[in-house]
């Protein structure tokens, strides 16, 4: 972006021209979710465009982000439709064109009949052994048995050239595949899933791309639709999103993006800053905000450290005097949290205060206070059984979403434990059961979501097998269902082992709203009073040292996101460090807390 063409403004500006393109980079705290919404409300109001049946489509990343902005528009206007870009192109794309497509016999690619949303991927090895032809090619290769689960796993619609293509993820897993598997082999696996009327989250930016590329006529219909469509976040778009609004642009929708692009850290799931640095529409106006609200002078200056010679320079919004950064150097994890806590203490902080760190590794062993990491537990389990696997991950998520008070998302949630095929037979591991109603279903959930609430405490400390068969005696059975026995097997002899506490520990929510320990990704969006950043690897530490906010990886663009969660207080804490590393940490202000 060229910064002679650049508008720069602050989150009260108002857009003249509701009917222009636009692209808008803000920093943390810049206030740009105040301004998307007051623009939308800007549009409503002045708009020629919206007619009976068009909308406003205001689309961002995470579903706990949608549940924001619907808070924030505080009006009940069916021209808005707020959503993630995945529910997006399912509801408007895939799911009403998906029929379309036809592999070479003319069959349909996908059983659309029995299409009832979009899963997240669980690998499963079962599936691949059962196909007589896939494992034929597997039993070929040992060494591609050993890590088959890992590769599965790993899968990702990448785009190459013009052309989507499914392969792992990441340069390790394409390097235990090496020559051994091709992209036939995983399109094979994906139509295992298609067959039942299965699809991955990742399949919907792939059957849009599809469906839009080859069926044009569907931009103009989603277009006339939504003659206005503005996107949050945009910095964490992958190419495949992109080409599909440019198309939709192409057709006549206005379109605006926000975002930043030191805050993209999602390459490992396809995301290129890049696109939002390069995109470009007709007519388009660039604009960036360089305010920061919601931070003090002494953690803009770190974060101003952080992103280096770059083309947005924060100022501090705030006048009063900001609280020192502090870093803790720590042997034991158990102190970590103690000590900041005793700093807070210290400053009379008392608000909301959130413990972020790159790795779920991490947060497992912060959650638990040890040094130990269990969070290979729900591999173990999808191992030893898939179904029950799933039962019990819908079952403890919706739990943990409610015990947010998200107690829509939680129904949602639990709704999946009641997925049936065409004849309304539950899928998974019940034993002969049907449900045709999707008011039973949805009553069965509500129900099911009060019984584990109800039941929290007493769940936490039965072992997971105990789990599992009190579910069955105490809750299925009164509604004359149930589940299949675990008498015996490798699931049986590894619940029972296993404390309900600890697999609940160890759970990876999508998202998270109100936890106090997170993940940098999951706590992306938020702001929090007091921020403590847990550093595991020492070497991270050379991210704050000698930052590179442009760098093809996300390392330090990581520890930016995180640092810059802290509205008022912002506390490090590193392992031991040399005496080097002190004098540098002094240099950038950052005081010892002993």
């Amino acid at each position: 972006m060229n910064r002679e063409n650049v508008i720069e403004i602050t989150s009260d500006y108002v857009m003249e021209d509701v009917d222009c393109n636009f692209k808008i980079i803000a920093g943390p705290g810049a206030g740009k979710t105040y301004w998307l919404i007051n623009h939308i409300k800007n549009v409503l109001k002045n708009s020629k465009k919206l007619h009976i049946v068009a909308k406003i489509a205001c689309i961002t990343y995470t579903n706990v982000a949608v549940e924001e902005i619907q808070d924030r528009l505080e009006i009940n206007d069916d021209r808005v439709e707020v959503s993630t870009i995945h529910s997006f192109l399912y509801k408007n794309v895939v799911k009403p064109y998906i029929y379309l497509l036809k592999d070479d016999n003319g069959e349909c690619i996908v059983n659309y009949q029995e299409l009832g949303g979009h899963d997240e991927h669980v690998p499963s090895k079962g599936k691949v052994m059962l196909n007589k032809e896939l494992c034929a090619e597997v039993k070929k290769r040992k060494r591609l048995e050993t890590s088959l689960i890992q590769i599965l796993g790993d899968l990702d619609w990448s785009f190459e050239s013009g052309k989507i293509v499914l392969e792992p993820r990441h340069d390790w897993t394409k390097r235990a595949c090496g020559k051994l598997i091709d992209t036939e082999f995983f399109t094979k696996y994906k139509r295992l899933f298609w067959d039942e009327g299965i699809i991955h989250h990742e399949d919907v930016l792939y059957f849009s791309y599809n469906i839009l590329k080859k069926y044009s006529i569907i931009r103009n219909f989603i277009s006339a639709k939504y003659p206005y469509i503005f996107i949050d976040e945009f910095q964490d778009t992958n190419p495949i999103q992109t080409q599909i609004i440019k198309w939709i642009g192409e057709q006549g929708s206005i379109i605006g993006v926000i975002g930043d692009p030191a805050q993209s850290i999602y390459k490992f799931q396809g995301a290129s800053r890049d696109d939002f640095i390069k995109f470009n529409l007709h007519n388009q106006k660039d604009y960036i905000m360089t305010q920061n609200r919601r931070s003090t002078k002494e953690i803009i200056n770190l974060l101003s450290h952080m992103r280096g010679e770059d083309i947005i320079k924060q100022s501090c919004y705030r006048k009063e005097q900001g609280k020192p950064i502090y870093y803790i150097e720590y042997e034991n994890i158990k102190e970590v949290e103690n000590i900041f806590h005793e700093i807070r203490e210290e400053f009379c902080l008392n608000k909301d205060y959130c413990v972020i760190t790159p790795s779920n590794k991490a947060v497992s062993k912060l959650k638990s206070k040890t040094n130990q990491c269990n969070s290979v537990i729900w591999d173990e389990i999808y191992k030893k059984d898939l179904d029950r696997g799933r039962l019990l991950e819908h079952i403890f998520s919706a739990q943990e979403i409610a015990k947010e008070l998200r107690y829509e998302v939680a129904i949602k949630e639990m709704l999946k434990v009641f997925k049936t095929d065409k004849d309304g037979n539950l899928k998974g591991c019940f034993r002969n059961c049907a449900i045709t109603s999707k008011l039973l279903k949805r009553s069965l959930a509500v129900a099911l979501l009060e019984y584990m609430i109800n039941n929290m405490e007493t769940n936490m400390e039965k072992s997971v097998l105990n789990f599992y068969n009190d579910l069955n005696d105490e809750f299925f059975n009164q509604f004359d269902l149930k589940l299949t026995k675990a008498s015996r097997g490798a699931f049986k002899d590894f619940a029972e082992t296993l404390q309900v506490k600890e697999l609940v520990d160890n759970l990876k929510l999508k998202e998270e709203k109100k936890a106090t320990i997170r993940t940098i990704h999951k706590a992306k969006g938020a702001e929090f009073q007091s921020v403590l950043v847990f550093i595991e690897n020492i070497n991270d530490i050379e991210y704050l040292f000698d930052p590179d906010i442009n760098h093809e990886e996300d390392n330090s663009r990581l520890y930016y996101v995180a640092f810059s969660r802290a509205e008022d207080f912002l506390c490090i804490a590193v392992p031991k460090m040399n005496k080097k590393k002190s004098e540098r940490m002094n240099k950038l202000n950052i005081k010892c807390s002993n």
